[in-house]
């Protein structure tokens, strides 16, 4: 088991997290990221990650129909080229609607979904953190019951990493 911040980890999870901090930095490294980042619209969705993840959300769910209204446009514009010039504008004032609509309920349903993995998402890490630190404090509680010196004197303690946590 690998000690990392007061959190027992499994050798598997840490070198995912080491394989995460990888990814992130090559993110980060990368001069377009860094050019969008700097500007003040990457620094406000830096500091907002709600914000941030719920216009991802609503970016990938809008793709979709924003195809689609460009594929009838193309149609509805070849169709007005052969001469339904009047049928042409109605029907792309009609889509325009249409695709008002729908947006609009994307965008309902993104700000949904982050709420949804925002809450999780807290609710995962309290519950994690409530665990390990209950673990912890029995860890801790069953070497002292079984090494009566260790809380007297650290340094004669079996386990080197009780010594780390004494001497905090």
């Amino acid at each position: 088991m690998w000690k990392s911040e007061g959190i027992f980890l499994p050798k598997d999870m840490h070198e995912l997290q080491s394989q995460l901090k990888a990814i992130v930095y090559t993110m980060n490294s990368k001069s377009k990221l860094a050019d969008i980042m700097s500007t003040p619209v990457g620094q406000y969705l830096d500091g907002h990650p709600f914000f941030a993840l719920a216009l991802l959300v609503f970016g990938a769910m809008a793709t979709v129909p924003v195809g689609l209204f460009l594929t009838f446009a193309i149609v509805t514009f070849v169709t007005a080229c052969v001469g339904c010039v009047f049928l042409q504008g109605f029907l792309l004032s009609l889509g325009g609607i249409v695709l008002l609509c729908v947006l609009c309920g994307l965008a309902i349903i993104a700000f949904a979904v982050s709420a949804i993995f925002s809450a999780f998402y807290i609710t995962a890490s309290n519950v994690l953190d409530y665990y390990y630190s209950h673990r912890s404090a029995y860890m801790k509680q069953n070497i002292i019951g079984s090494h009566p010196r260790c809380e007297s004197d650290a340094s004669s303690c079996p386990n080197p990493g009780f010594q780390k946590q004494k001497g905090q």
